[in-house]
């Protein structure tokens, strides 16, 4: 990746891209550029992925050939892009970049100068729009969590079972998440965090932790990029000290 002020494409023609234009024509050619396509338009970027753009600019009588991209806003932003590709065959200049999710959103307006060997130049400009779109995420459940003895004396350990979810056309486990536990102490409305676990074939994770007070534990999935966050049912469990029943 390489920053470029504004947008800034550029290209000069060497004498490997140079193509046969053909027999020359009697009279000199006036020199002219048109943006011919932006392409995709709008350019969409989907979450955190990168959108490829092409622009295709026609020349006559052009040697070189610099386009610029750059946002219609008062704010100026520095574009984050890869190192820009151009294609050269005849008066067809093709210039390929992309787009990410620090780009700027709204409209932008792609210009293009043409110079010829003269040093004489002229320019042509279009508008084109950004949007950006967040991924969509899948959504999950913990199932059937619980935590164990619902009755313990205190120092021993209580045991948390479940498992992780997701609705893939129907509610399939999820390997490899973390899933962790949270307690929240009869009287209180604080949730702490106790303990986690990674979860196994078809979801399901297991973990413990020893018992303290008497309170409620749940257990949370964060998400990702892709899978949306949930939270069990609460369950309750009390604890008894060890000259108590």
């Amino acid at each position: 990746m390489k920053r470029i002020a504004i947008g800034l494409l550029s290209a000069a023609v060497s004498g490997s891209l140079l193509m046969s234009a053909g027999t020359a024509s009697a009279e000199r050619v006036a020199l002219s550029v048109r943006i011919d396509n932006v392409s995709p338009n709008p350019v969409v970027v989907h979450g955190d992925d990168d959108t490829r753009v092409t622009i295709e600019v026609r020349t006559t009588e052009a040697t070189r050939v610099e386009l610029r991209l750059k946002p219609v806003s008062d704010q100026l932003r520095t574009q984050d892009a890869r190192e820009p590709r151009v294609l050269h065959q005849g008066d067809l200049w093709r210039f390929t970049t992309s787009f990410d999710e620090d780009d700027f959103q709204g409209r932008w307006v792609a210009i293009a100068d043409a110079y010829d060997k003269d040093g004489k130049k002229v320019t042509d400009e279009v508008n084109f729009s950004v949007e950006h779109k967040k991924a969509e995420k899948a959504e999950t459940r913990v199932y059937r969590f619980s935590a164990n003895p619902d009755s313990v004396r205190k120092g021993r350990w209580v045991y948390f079972t479940g498992r992780l979810q997701v609705d893939d056309r129907g509610w399939e486990g999820v390997r490899g998440e973390e899933v962790e536990i949270y307690f929240r102490k009869r009287g209180s409305s604080a949730w702490k965090y106790v303990t986690s676990d990674e979860t196994g074939r078809r979801g399901a994770f297991y973990a413990k932790a020893r018992a303290t007070k008497s309170g409620e534990y749940r257990a949370i999935f964060d998400g990702n990029d892709e899978l949306e966050d949930s939270r069990s049912r609460a369950d309750r469990v009390r604890v008894y000290s060890h000259w108590r029943r």
